[in-house]
């Protein structure tokens, strides 16, 4: 009985611990039911509040939209281009002085040189002597035409008394008259081939090259070498240079007008010119102007040959100029953005000279018109924009 007795109260405990487990179990799931509950209730709590404030700004974020499709923008107006400092409005060109006028001097006739009286660097005047040149030949041959005159003069003589005299024919005479004629005209030929022997000087000046020596042979035409003439000269008293100057600024001078021109050992001291004449046609093969430019030299500080930069004051008249930076470049050309009633509008421009950060804009604009500054290469035609004042500039304290 004891054993009977004892083994129902085993038998009953097990059951007691499962059902704590089962009701533990529970707690835990029920638990984890209800954080998921609260989490699932935070996320709906948090998307509804979501929606609520983008339905709450609905009409502030179109406001929003709406302002950031508006470009901002900077505008200028186009200027005159003869309203532009003296930096935008000179051009500089390279040029050579010379003499206003130089001469090559040949020997006129073949002989050698017995004298020559200057050197380089020596003043002449019109028609001094330069050098003297011993023409044996031409001095025989006008001894031998003399002596042709002289026979021929004697013959006319006596068949002119013969006609009187109705000796002879006219015929005849006229044969006398013509020989005598011939020989007197080839006389005087070679008696002006003597004067060639003097080498003169064709006008005042100095004397700038000197190629000869005594005892040269030379011939008509040259000093002995082909390529060289006997002497140089040129007159310095005043001084000419040529400069070719660009096809679209050729209608900005004028004949008269001053202009600069620099040594490269003294680049702040101007020298002034002006000038003189232009060519008055385009080369068709460089698209330049020549221009002739004057410099007196009463001093005679200045030398021909000396390189000069010409400086050309130019007045370019009515055109327009803008900044570079408002351009916009396209595959059909240069273009300009123009506000008009807070719209873009798009126009096609010609362009003149380009200053650097200024370019001429010869057709295209007018003086009212409201150019955008720096437009971006998306802006479109018909686009809405908002001009900006740029805020004034801070002035420099002064020292």
């Amino acid at each position: 009985m004891t054993d009977t007795q004892q083994a129902p109260k085993s038998s009953a405990r097990p059951p007691k611990r499962g059902r704590a487990q089962s009701r533990k179990k529970k707690g835990v799931i029920a638990k984890a039911n209800f954080a998921l509950f609260i989490i699932l209730l935070l996320m709906c709590l948090a998307l509804g509040k979501t929606l609520l404030d983008r339905v709450a700004f609905k009409e502030v974020l179109a406001a929003r939209s709406q302002a950031n499709s508006i470009l901002h923008v900077r505008i200028t107006r186009p200027e005159s281009a003869a309203k532009l400092g003296p930096e935008f409005l000179k051009l500089k060109l390279p040029g050579t002085l010379q003499g206003i006028s130089e001469a090559q001097i040949y020997a006129r006739a073949n002989g050698y040189v017995s004298k020559w009286f200057k050197d380089i660097g020596e003043p002449v005047k019109q028609g001094e002597s330069l050098a003297v040149l011993d023409i044996p030949e031409v001095e025989k041959q006008v001894e031998e035409a003399q002596a042709n005159y002289n026979l021929a003069r004697t013959a006319y003589t006596r068949w002119t008394k013969l006609r009187e005299q109705d000796a002879v024919s006219q015929q005849e005479l006229d044969e006398k008259t013509g020989v005598y004629r011939q020989t007197e005209a080839v006389l005087k030929r070679l008696k002006e081939q003597v004067g060639f022997a003097q080498v003169v000087a064709p006008f005042d000046g100095i004397v700038t090259r000197r190629n000869v020596n005594q005892g040269d042979l030379v011939n008509a035409g040259n000093g002995g070498n082909a390529s060289l003439p006997l002497f140089s000269m040129a007159r310095i008293d005043k001084l000419h240079m040529y400069v070719f100057l660009p096809q679209d600024r050729a209608g900005d001078i004028k004949v008269g007008d001053s202009i600069d021109l620099f040594k490269s050992n003294a680049p702040d001291t101007p020298i002034k010119g002006r000038v003189a004449r232009t060519a008055g046609a385009i080369d068709t093969s460089t698209r330049t102007l020549q221009v002739e430019i004057e410099v007196a030299n009463d001093s005679r500080q200045l030398m021909p040959g000396t390189y000069v930069e010409v400086v050309m004051n130019l007045t370019p008249g009515n055109v327009l100029v803008l900044p570079t930076n408002a351009l916009l470049f396209t595959p059909t050309g240069p273009q300009v953005a123009i506000v008009q009633d807070n719209k873009v509008i798009r126009k096609d421009v010609k362009l003149g000279v380009d200053y650097g950060a200024l370019v001429q804009v010869r057709t295209g604009v007018s003086k009212d018109d409201q150019v955008i500054i720096n437009p971006p290469d998306s802006i479109a035609l018909g686009q809405q924009v908002v001009i900006e004042t740029p805020p004034p500039s801070k002035a420099k304290p002064s020292k």
